[in-house]
């Protein structure tokens, strides 16, 4: 068993025409999704993005209130807020985080100490920190399916899946270029099961996804970019 199996994303590919804002509060309402935890509405405030204050009329995160939750915060997520964090988190990070995402070798690292080079925190962020600060800003939805055996591993519960939008980049370029799909704007989420549900995950998800004309691509036989 691949031990890093519930890393590697099902994605559910929304169409162009379809809002993920609209679309997944009816997702969640379908009858194959047991239970479901939202986020809170203070879930990037790491990130800098207030959407409490955004929202001063909303108390919590509801299936009632997710439509205007989600699409807020899809509009505050905009390319000068991603320009702001990725600037301010570029400067923030350890010097050996800079190193690793400029892959410098030991050369250009002693040329930047002895200040033969640019220093680290003066170069501009590489695309990897960038791509890596749209990811660690998602918005997940934690869900269970119905459970189906008594016995079970509560370290990794079989039913248990969560399901990830990013607001930064609701159309997922990277997932798209990884899983060799067609360039597109329609919101790419990704939906991360156990090893032991997959399989129950994946068929779910395609039919809950053919009720609402979305798509559901397996990562793993998905063909390369």
């Amino acid at each position: 068993m691949d031990p890093f199996s519930h890393e590697q994303p099902v994605l559910l590919v929304l169409p162009a025409s379809e809002r993920v804002e609209a679309v997944l509060p009816r997702m969640l309402a379908e009858p194959e999704i047991r239970h479901f935890a939202l986020p809170p509405l203070w879930t990037l405030d790491k990130s800098g993005v207030d959407l409490a204050a955004a929202l001063p009329e909303v108390r919590s995160v509801s299936l009632e209130t997710l439509e205007e939750v989600l699409g807020s915060l899809i509009r505050l997520c905009d390319a000068q807020e991603l320009d702001a964090i990725v600037a301010r988190e570029w400067a923030a990070v350890d010097e050996r985080v800079r190193q690793y995402y400029l892959k410098a070798s030991i050369g250009q690292t002693f040329a930047m100490i002895f200040k033969l080079a640019p220093r680290s925190i003066e170069l501009d962020p590489p695309p990897a920190f960038r791509r890596d600060r749209i990811h660690e800003n998602g918005f997940q939805v934690e869900y269970r399916l119905a459970r189906a055996a008594e016995e079970r591993d509560f370290r990794a519960p079989e039913e248990e899946g969560s399901v990830v939008v990013y607001p930064f980049d609701p159309a997922n370029e990277e997932a798209r270029t990884e899983a060799g799909l067609e360039p597109g704007s329609g919101t790419v989420l990704e939906i991360f099961p156990y090893e032991s549900g997959r399989a129950r995950h994946r068929e779910v998800w395609e039919a809950i996804a053919a009720r609402h004309g979305a798509t559901v691509v397996e990562t793993r036989t998905a063909p390369s970019a």
